[in-house]
């Protein structure tokens, strides 16, 4: 017992093991097919900026930030459109200091001259003003010509600067990461507005979390025409840093996911998220890459679990879809609510994945499991015994090959008399026709009564009742004592038949020897892959191919055609349903105490039908009873 319970544990830790490695492959496949696969990253943006964009809880205007635009009525009053007119900017920022601003913003690019008078009053002006005023320069990667950037750099001398370029998606060019700091260093626009502000800015690229209006349609922020700020209520722009930039239809406006929702954000308003979050210290709601990680291994565990329910693939596949829309519609309300993002597509792909490798693995398990239990037991089993076997795979089966298994059964060894005779009067090819006749008529009968045979040896047959299929009550183990007994009845009467069918062909009759013996065994699958037996092991074989040896030494048959001899635990459970004669206790080779034994007698048998074959002399033990 002890070697079977370590079998079945080391069974049970390859099976957690199996789960593990699939739970843990499938997620990670997920996880890194979602990031690294442009289409699948992609996609799983593009479901994140939806919810963004449709589900984002409404928010108040910004208390800390306000835009001041320029539009197509600002143009209208100016007298120079582009580049924008110096004079009217340095006038703008004068209002705006007047109305008690924190800081000033300009998302306006200064790359080329105007009036040289403008362009001074405008510079002096950002030099001078008493609030901070940061003008926007450019990277190196903004396509800009070398007297462009030698203006620009000497216009901008002494004047706190910040770069305005915004990092899009390579794959959609939209706009979702934040970049504080460009390769040479230079901060971005709102990193150094905040930094003023004294904010603590990251040092690496963030996801924008992306602000939402009161509601939709009105804009995140408190925004006002540039051409209107003189006419403001005292006190409306009072305490904010606001950020001046233009709103046309056309230029400077970018992807984001707020832009799903309407038409593409301005980029000075994607400025103004940018140091609205940076001002509140938030982070992405989205999940995490571990958060992300650890709910796609649940998910994967629990796409493993649902498989390992065993399902018919119909129904699984039906059944998946229900916990796969539970989480997409939770993620969204959740998010609705004001709660994490959480990124549906790796948590998706884990779960269906999950479900359909581990889907996958049972079904080629049960297909090695069907191959094994075919090549050992389907050749010579009834229907039913073949449906229990499959059916119940899962107690004995380890591995791919039957376990070894302490159970009790019946085992059934049976032996021709007459059998020289026959060998003597046929040739090889015809002889060989003649046994596969009888073997095939003794598998029928011994399927019939729901036994297994295991094999041939020579014109022997063991065959075993109870097996591998372990039986867990005494009436279920004197059932199949009962089964092997009347078996080895029917097999005496079918030899009859043949005998006759024998003797109009001119061939001798033969007899029948059977041994029956009920008990404890070892059972299990011996072999490797070229070549698999399964195999009984104890004394209860052995006991059987004794009490078919001894047979022939006892005087009354059975019926005309046949001995069956059985031991008494077999005759134990089968007294009183059938007719049983006492031959006695006897030494049989092996055994070290004397064996009871009794003679089974059909009762039905015309016992004076045919006379029985002539007995035939045989060497005491024949080498096919070894097993």
């Amino acid at each position: 017992m002890t070697a079977a319970g370590g079998g079945v544990g080391a069974e049970a830790w390859r099976a957690a093991l199996t789960v593990a490695v699939i739970v843990a492959g499938i997620a990670a496949l997920a996880v890194g097919l979602t990031h690294l696969v442009p289409p699948l990253r992609s996609a799983d943006e593009t479901f994140g900026d939806l919810q963004i964009a449709y589900l984002s809880p409404p928010q108040p205007p910004h208390p800390g930030v306000a835009l001041v635009t320029l539009g197509e009525d600002s143009f209208a009053t100016l007298v120079c459109r582009s580049p924008i007119d110096r004079g009217f900017l340095a006038d703008l920022i004068g209002r705006l200091e007047a109305a008690g601003v924190r800081a000033i913003g300009l998302d306006i690019l200064f790359d080329q001259p105007t009036i040289p008078a403008l362009d001074e009053r405008l510079r002096r002006r950002m030099l001078d003003a008493r609030i901070p005023v940061v003008a926007v320069t450019a990277l190196a990667q903004t396509p800009l010509t070398e007297a462009q950037r030698r203006f620009l750099d000497g216009f901008l001398d002494g004047v706190p600067r910040g770069h305005a370029n915004l990092a899009k998606d390579p794959l959609d060019a939209t706009v979702r990461w934040h970049v504080p700091q460009g390769p040479d260093g230079t901060p971005s626009l709102p990193a150094k507005l905040a930094s003023l502000a004294g904010a603590a800015i990251p040092d690496a690229p963030f996801r924008i979390d992306w602000r939402p209006g009161p509601s939709p349609g009105e804009p995140p922020f408190p925004a006002y025409p540039a051409e209107l700020v003189a006419l403001l209520p005292p006190g409306w722009l009072a305490g904010r840093i606001v950020l001046v930039g233009t709103v046309l239809n056309g230029i400077d406006r970018h992807r984001t996911p707020l832009a799903l929702a309407g038409t593409a954000t301005p980029g000075v308003e994607t400025q103004a998220q940018v140091l609205a979050q940076l001002l509140d210290g938030r982070t992405s709601p989205r999940l995490p890459l571990a958060a992300e990680t650890a709910l796609t291994l649940a998910m994967a565990a629990a796409g493993v679990a649902l498989a390992l329910t065993g399902l018919p693939l119909g129904l699984l596949a039906a059944v998946s879809l229900v916990p796969l829309a539970g989480l997409w519609v939770g993620g969204a309300l959740l998010f609705a609510q004001g709660g994490p993002l959480v990124p549906l597509m790796a948590p998706s792909m884990a779960w269906l994945g999950g479900t359909a490798a581990m889907a996958a693995h049972l079904s080629l398990r049960a297909r090695a499991d069907r191959r094994v239990l075919m090549r050992l037991f389907a050749n010579h089993v009834s229907q039913p015994v073949a449906d229990e076997i499959w059916r119940e795979r899962a107690t004995f089966m380890a591995g791919n090959r039957p376990r070894p298994q302490h159970l009790t059964a019946t085992v059934l060894f049976s032996d021709i008399e007459g059998f020289t005779t026959v060998c003597e009067a046929l040739e090889p090819e015809p002889l060989m026709r003649w046994l596969e006749g009888y073997l095939d008529a003794m598998v029928r009968i011994v399927a019939a009564h729901d036994g297994v045979v295991l094999r041939f040896i020579g014109d022997a047959i063991l065959a075993v009742f109870g097996v591998p299929v372990a039986r867990t009550t005494q009436a279920q183990i004197d059932a199949d004592a009962e089964r092997a007994v009347r078996c080895a009845v029917q097999m005496g009467r079918e030899l009859a038949t043949l005998n006759r069918q024998w003797r109009e062909e001119g061939l001798p009759p033969v007899g029948v020897r059977v041994g029956i013996h009920t008990g404890p065994l070892v059972a299990g699958s011996m072999g490797g892959l070229r070549h698999m037996e399964y195999s009984l092991l104890g004394d209860t074989a052995n006991t059987a191919a004794r009490l078919e040896s001894h047979a022939k030494t006892v005087g009354a048959r059975s019926s005309p055609h046949c001995r069956i001899v059985i031991g008494d635990p077999t005759a134990q459970a089968v007294r009183g349903r059938i007719a049983l004669l006492p031959v006695g206790e006897v030494a049989l080779k092996g055994k070290a105490n004397p064996v009871r034994i009794w003679l089974v007698v059909d009762e039905s048998e015309d016992q004076t039908g045919i006379p029985p074959p002539e007995r035939e002399e045989e060497p005491e033990e024949s080498e096919k009873t070894s097993l």
